[in-house]
């Protein structure tokens, strides 16, 4: 029998049963070691399976190692996917976030683009406009360089992709590629994502839509070159800065170029607020004949979730303004008989123009009006950031597989696995609350993130730790044990109902790998 070790990189030849059982725990160690350098224990039972096991479980195991699920085993990466996924190991393995990083940045053109997915064994992948994948490179980045420390992944030194162009008027093309010669340092990747972000700009002065943003599906808003996508404006706002800063940590650091991007998000917020205001919530795009989609005035998708959540992360929505965006999704798009929170609302079924592919979906289903579970979560975090703790943390305990499974009934209705996350549920009537893609899904990655960072409000950065907690009002009290190389942290937090909770309160420590084990308690 030949058995291969957790990572693949070698062959034993197990001949006893000895063997056989050295081998098996060879695996359990392993994932001992990546399931347990963040360990949590909170007042909810179900948060802690999910936050410590199984939702990094879920994403290591299908999305970075198989790249792969029940419903879906192409086994591609994906330049926005696995990207994003990263982000919940920078904790338990940064070392391989990094690997990640460096390795998706060789598979950008060197005129900023990058492939959509590829598989690197034949060479071959799909070249796009999408307008958002080359961006999340800068994202990812940043959240890797900020919560490692780790500035000098900035100045390796990494290759282009080459392949033929896309000529005028093609959006995608299946192409093969090799590597370029030329190299430029990571920092200059980033550089060339966001300049072609910013060179790629529409009459209503928000980025393109191309063939599609985060939302596939809506694969025919700017097919001609004319559509915007005013979600990519949001998730641009958040960059530029992201990218001053990167910029500054650079030796000889161009600090015109920071001016430069500081106007250009001046300019770009003007421009939301301009065109993208529809008086109680914002729109989500401009199809390529300058009709505006997600307006109070549409038929169908009068309303998309992830430009509110996006409006309130970016600070862009003004105090009144995310006022109203949040009453409007509130009641809109949470729908609290069945538990789940829809993308959009009304869901296309006969929109002309045709939004794309994302019509072609029943109503309710995967992106077309149901739950899409990667872009509830980024509402979640709006709803922490502005310290609405107990409605956030209702609408994060509802997705949690494990409550979706409590009693036969549920277990009927949801049909999928109680402990991975779905990457879907269904608001389609004759299946409300139904679980759609389970395992290969992005939504894994961002749930772990949510409920570490944002939740129980860790957040490392080079070796400090602070800790802002945004938990519902009901708990007295969580611990949190991370392992700091061979250093063991515990960190209680207990609740002082005396006083009244400061939101704007954090909490540091500095780390040292002291090889000890080290006790902490905050209120």
């Amino acid at each position: 029998i030949k058995v291969a070790d957790a990572q693949g990189d070698r062959y034993a030849e197990a001949t006893s049963l000895s063997a056989i059982n050295a081998e098996y725990q060879r695996v359990v160690d392993y994932w001992e070691d990546k399931l347990t350098r963040v360990e949590v224990e909170t007042p909810d039972r179900s948060l802690n399976h999910m936050l410590n096991r199984w939702y990094l479980y879920q994403v290591l195991s299908s999305r970075l190692f198989a790249r792969a699920g029940f419903y879906q085993v192409g086994g591609a990466t994906g330049f926005r996917d696995q990207l994003q996924d990263v982000m919940s190991v920078l904790y338990s393995d940064s070392a391989y976030a990094r690997r990640q990083i460096l390795d998706h940045a060789a598979h950008q053109f060197a005129e900023g683009d990058v492939l959509h997915w590829w598989h690197e064994s034949m060479k071959m992948g799909s070249r796009t406009t999408f307008s958002d994948d080359y961006l999340w490179l800068v994202f990812v980045t940043y959240q890797y360089v900020h919560v490692t420390g780790d500035t000098s992944i900035l100045t390796e030194q990494v290759p282009f992709c080459i392949s033929d162009q896309l000529v005028a008027g093609e959006n995608e093309r299946c192409i093969n590629y090799c590597s370029s010669n030329e190299t430029a340092t990571l920092y200059e990747h980033l550089r060339r994502s966001v300049n072609r972000s910013l060179s790629r700009i529409g009459s209503h002065g928000l980025p393109l839509m191309g063939c599609g943003d985060w939302n596939d599906g809506m694969s025919a808003v700017g097919v001609e070159g004319k559509g915007e996508s005013v979600w990519v404006a949001f998730f641009l706002a958040d960059l530029l800065p992201k990218m001053e800063q990167l910029t500054q940590m650079m030796p000889d650091a161009d600090l015109t170029y920071c001016e430069e991007l500081s106007a250009a998000r001046s300019k770009l917020v003007d421009a939301i607020q301009h065109s993208a205001w529809d008086g109680s919530w914002f729109l989500r795009a401009y199809y390529d004949n300058g009709e505006p989609m997600g307006s109070r005035n549409s038929v169908e998708c009068q309303i998309d979730l992830i430009s509110q959540a996006w409006s309130i992360l970016t600070d862009v929505a003004t105090p009144e303004q995310k006022a109203s965006v949040m009453r409007e999704t509130d009641n809109r798009l949470v729908n609290r008989e069945h538990e789940i929170i829809q993308l959009l609302t009304p869901a296309f079924k006969e929109s002309k123009p045709s939004p794309g592919y994302i019509m072609n979906y029943p109503v309710g289903v995967r992106e077309n009006g149901g739950q899409y579970t990667h872009g509830a979560m980024w509402y979640i975090m709006a709803q922490l950031k502005e310290n609405r703790n107990d409605i956030a943390y209702y609408l994060y305990s509802i997705i949690n597989p494990v409550h979706r499974t409590q009693t036969l009934a549920d277990v009927l209705k949801y049909k999928v696995e109680p402990y991975c996350i779905a990457a879907d549920i269904y608001s389609n009537p004759q299946h409300p609350g139904r679980g759609g893609w389970t395992w290969y899904t992005g939504s894994a990655s961002w749930a772990y993130k949510t409920g570490i960072e944002n939740v129980l409000g860790l957040h490392k950065e080079g070796d400090i730790i602070s800790i802002a907690p945004r938990v519902p009002s009901e708990w007295s009290e969580f611990t949190v044990k991370y392992k700091y190389g061979n250093t063991l942290y515990v960190i209680k937090y207990q609740r002082d109902h005396s006083r009244s909770v400061d939101h704007s309160a954090t909490q540091t420590l500095h780390l040292v790998d002291d090889g000890q084990a080290h006790e902490v308690t905050i209120h």
